[in-house]
């Protein structure tokens, strides 16, 4: 600059959490599309879990290892006076703390139920999708909560290596889960909805497609900060959590789009009426295999 000044810096904090953010944006807009030739091609139908899933599997995990280093620095800007005690803030972090659950199994409930009732296939598919996803991402993500026994902020603040093998599992409703806090599991089911529903209306309706991107990945993000801003959670967990989400959105579509006529869909995407003893009209899904 002319009068001899330097810029100010970032701190080291939000500047790596900007990176994270930014790579992390970079991999939600890239890796949904990057396997599409394989997913166009259904006479042999890709494995449950490909290499390509292995590998975003790898990618979120190194961007949660990036995160590590600064947990402590963003948990300290995040907690720090101003932010907490801003009202709006505030309120933004409970309507994320909510939408990432129970609001997107609600939301995913919704869609499902409602596509079944309008007979809009687009919709019921979508619902599905977003439903499977955040239950098989949920179940992973239990799982290495269970495993690494991570303590939240909230209950060790000044040390985030405070692990031990298994002690998740023991976390249980009393305690609120203190020691289950990596992967995000507000995180992991708010970015799974984002990802499956994004990925099924770019098959289905691809003219939507980008609105859905930034609202459902828009609120997933604000869900992913939400649980920084409550200290239930580091900058690492949500990270991971969110990768865990995709990852699981991405192959669950990916897996109904070249099975097509598969098994779960002719259970679930095919509503039924039928009469009432009372005479009203009901509708349920069928449940008989064939």
């Amino acid at each position: 600059m002319k009068d001899g000044r330097r810029r100010p810096r970032l701190p080291p904090a939000k500047l790596w959490a900007v990176r994270i953010f930014c790579l992390s944006l970079v991999a939600a807009c890239v890796l949904p599309w990057s396997d599409l030739r394989a997913q166009a091609d259904t006479t042999r139908p890709p494995a449950v879990v490909t290499a390509g899933d292995l590998a975003r599997v790898g990618l979120f995990t190194g961007l949660a290892l990036l995160a590590y280093p600064v947990d402590d620095d963003v948990r300290r800007s995040v907690r720090a006076n101003g932010p907490q005690q801003n009202r709006a803030l505030d309120a933004m972090a409970e309507f994320g703390y909510v939408y990432g659950q129970p609001g997107v199994v609600g939301l995913g409930v919704a869609l499902w139920g409602g596509g079944l009732l309008a007979h809009n296939t687009t919709v019921a598919a979508t619902g599905l999708r977003a439903l499977e996803a955040i239950a098989v991402s949920g179940t992973i993500t239990s799982v290495l909560k269970g495993v690494i026994g991570r303590a939240r902020p909230r209950v060790s603040p000044d040390d985030k290596s405070d692990l031990e093998w298994g002690r998740g599992f023991r976390s249980g409703v009393e305690s609120d889960g203190d020691f289950a806090s990596l992967p995000s599991g507000h995180s992991t089911a708010a970015f799974a909805f984002a990802a499956a529903v994004t990925s099924e209306v770019a098959f289905r309706a691809p003219e939507h497609a980008r609105t859905v991107a930034v609202v459902t990945y828009g609120a997933a993000a604000l869900t992913a900060w939400s649980r920084t801003h409550m200290d239930a959670h580091w900058l690492s967990d949500v990270t991971l959590g969110a990768g865990i989400g995709m990852v699981s959105g991405w192959a669950v579509t990916r897996w109904h789009r070249t099975r097509p006529d598969n098994r779960i869909d002719r259970w679930l995407l095919r509503p039924v009426m039928a009469p009432g003893v009372d005479g009203s009209a009901r509708m349920g899904v069928c449940l008989c295999p064939r």
